[in-house]
């Protein structure tokens, strides 16, 4: 062991006012735990909910959407499936129907309920996989040709009917009937009620079948509104993108999930850093205790000071021994703290129960998820706060003259 480091680690704890000294040591170290272990935690629990937002909404849209760019666009067609799903990284891609229509309950006195919304015509026929609604769907999740399956808060918040209604679907689209035009209305039975836990989507979606979407809103067949991608791995969605948009040219739209909630996401990452700067000013607290600590050292240990410099310790040699003073308080209060986070987050995770929590999230427990690189990022945050710290009392210290130092003893 050096002897700068030999030396450091005696003065914590050394003097005659021993036990004033230890005692602010300590409050030293337990103020750098403290917010090391409140920022792991913190962020741990921003992280999972995050994530777990991101699996709701990644579950309830497609990765991928393609649409015509404007009216005056080429219709898209089915033709194009089998070459996108060809593309690297796709899992699967399918059809669908995306039309605006208002749904009301029938009967008199009813005007109350009734909702506009976007009813998606989907291909539940064959099994293509390009959507995950269907696994949260209570009652019938694949819906025949007269039938409808409806978001929970749609369902249940808006329009008041079960698994088993009769609701009115009326399309933005118009027929003749005898001199009039008259918007077309199908009377749909409600096979099923869908959650997703994202309450945008259960609030503004509904899908049927795609035969049942072509007759609701008189789609000519093979020709749809857009085309839905499902990929491997979602967090890289922007390459299959790029693949689909060069395939199809640029008179479609494609769109990610990520670039439809882009605005959500950013907003979540600007206050995910917003809360780590907020307690990373916790460890800036502790971080005076430091220099309150080493400045107490420096003026206790004027006298030894001045002998190891007439016995010829450079003035870096003194430096290093308070810096190394500083380094000791915030590698213990660091290590304590990550210790403590993220067995604090493996308490949150697998041990604590919020039964508030099931509907939203459909799971009552706190997710927390574990960022290895922002935990190594708060850690040498930590210590470098901490470094900076002991730079004043250990310049001080250097610069005594053992002359004055000694001039009293």
């Amino acid at each position: 062991m050096k002897f700068e480091r030999f030396i450091a680690r005696r003065y914590l704890f050394s003097g005659q006012n021993r036990a004033l000294l230890s005692l602010i040591t300590i409050i030293s170290i337990a103020g750098v735990a403290l917010g090391v272990m409140a920022l792991i935690v913190v962020i741990g629990v921003m992280d999972g909910f995050d994530n777990n937002l991101q699996k709701q909404i990644i579950g309830a849209q497609a990765h991928i959407e393609v649409r015509r760019l404007n009216a005056s666009s080429p219709s898209i067609t089915t033709g194009s499936l089998e070459q996108i799903r060809a593309i690297p990284g796709v899992k699967d891609a399918g059809p669908v129907v995306m039309r605006m229509a208002l749904l009301k309950v029938p009967g008199e006195g009813n005007d109350q309920r009734q909702t506009g919304l976007m009813v998606h015509g989907l291909d539940t026929e064959n099994g293509h996989e390009v959507t995950d609604i269907m696994k949260h769907v209570e009652g019938n999740a694949k819906p025949g040709p007269n039938e409808i399956v409806l978001g929970s808060v749609v369902a249940k918040e808006m329009l008041y009917v079960k698994p088993g209604d009769t609701i009115v679907v009326m399309a933005p689209t118009f027929a003749q009937a005898g001199p009039l035009n008259m918007p077309l209305m199908r009377e749909v039975r409600v096979a099923g009620i869908f959650t997703t836990g994202f309450a945008e989507n259960d609030a503004a979606y509904a899908y049927v079948s795609l035969a049942g979407a072509e007759n609701m809103f008189m789609a000519p067949p093979g020709q749809v509104d857009g085309l839905r991608v499902m990929v491997n791995d979602p967090n890289h969605v922007n390459v299959v993108a790029q693949k689909i948009q060069e395939l199809l040219g640029q008179d479609v739209l494609v769109t990610t999930w990520q670039t439809r909630n882009k605005a959500l996401f950013d907003a979540l990452v600007l206050e995910k850093w917003a809360m780590f700067v907020i307690l990373l000013f916790i460890v800036l607290v502790a971080a005076f205790n430091i220099v309150g600590t080493l400045t107490m050292v420096v003026t206790e240990k004027t006298r030894e000071i001045g002998i190891l410099k007439s016995m010829g310790a450079t003035e870096g040699a003194i430096m290093r021994v308070f810096r190394n003073q500083g380094l000791i308080i915030g590698a213990v209060g660091t290590g304590l703290g990550t210790a403590g986070g993220l067995i604090t987050c493996y308490i949150l995770r697998y041990h604590v129960s919020i039964p508030q929590l099931q509907s939203a999230y459909m799971s009552d427990h706190i997710p927390v998820l574990l960022n290895p690189l922002m935990i190594l990022l708060i850690i040498g945050s930590a210590m470098l706060i901490c470094l900076a710290a002991s730079l004043y009392p250990a310049r001080t210290a250097a610069r005594l003259d053992p002359v004055e130092a000694l001039r009293y003893e």
